[in-house]
């Protein structure tokens, strides 16, 4: 099969402009570390973000704090375990320059070489199912562990939330999620309008049963992805970090 022309410019640049960038030091709050052979970036935004979802603002007590670091640690290690599933794929596909960003909306993992439909939607898959897998055995170890720990007990609970809901919330065919991944590459480039539209319908329709129900958090999130599958329709370059996956 054919890659997918739509990656050859913007996702190639920025994978490695930015990815060289992120890595040089130049950027400042970044943790940055090796795993599996793989560079990854952390932006000091991801773990506001994390605390602020697990409720940080009303954390006061001894019990409330460990309860708060177990799901910001669980948060951490499942998107991580996501991330690295893509990875994973991209390097099993040939792909040896391929970074992770961890960052405000969850994670990226980019890489620079071209994938053909059936490997994107491949490399697409990937993270959720390693997320899914992750998810599923923690439920088997929450079901036969008693935990004592507030900590524990908290990051156990929450990895399993994190792992299932982030998992198949990516799932969604609205891009950059992994669900619009598959759904474009599978649609395949003569239908691009087509993923696009579904995928700007979807992130509307997300948005606004989002807003009703009170999460503006989870709204703004995906009006973003609605605004940027909008730009695309238009022929407008997309805002970089939905570039990944």
């Amino acid at each position: 099969m054919q890659p997918l022309s739509w990656k050859r410019s913007a996702f190639l640049e920025f994978g490695k402009d930015a990815g060289a960038l992120i890595h040089s030091g130049q950027v400042v709050g970044m943790l940055r570390f090796t795993l599996l052979g793989f560079p990854v970036a952390i932006h000091w935004f991801f773990w506001v973000n994390v605390a602020l979802l697990g409720g940080a603002i009303n954390a006061s007590s001894p019990r409330q704090i460990q309860m708060l670091a177990g799901w910001m640690l669980a948060a951490f290690v499942s998107v991580m375990i996501h991330e690295l599933g893509h990875a994973l794929a991209m390097r099993r596909f040939g792909d040896r320059r391929v970074d992770i960003l961890l960052y405000a909306f969850g994670g990226l993992a980019r890489g620079a070489r071209w994938l053909s439909r059936r490997e994107d939607m491949m490399v697409s898959a990937a993270g959720p199912a390693l997320q899914l897998l992750a998810g599923f055995v923690m439920e088997l170890l929450w079901g036969s562990t008693r935990f004592e720990s507030a900590f524990l007990a908290s990051f156990a609970k929450s990895f399993i939330h994190v792992s299932f809901g982030w998992a198949l919330l990516n799932l969604l065919p609205i891009l950059p999620l992994d669900g619009g991944h598959i759904s474009r590459a599978f649609l395949g480039q003569s239908r691009l309008r087509l993923s696009l539209t579904i995928s700007l319908v979807c992130a509307v329709g997300m948005a606004l049963y989002s807003f009703q129900g009170g999460g503006l958090f989870v709204a703004v999130f995906f009006g973003m992805m609605a605004f940027n599958n909008w730009r695309e329709l238009q022929g407008q370059p997309q805002v970089p970090w939905m570039e990944g996956r």
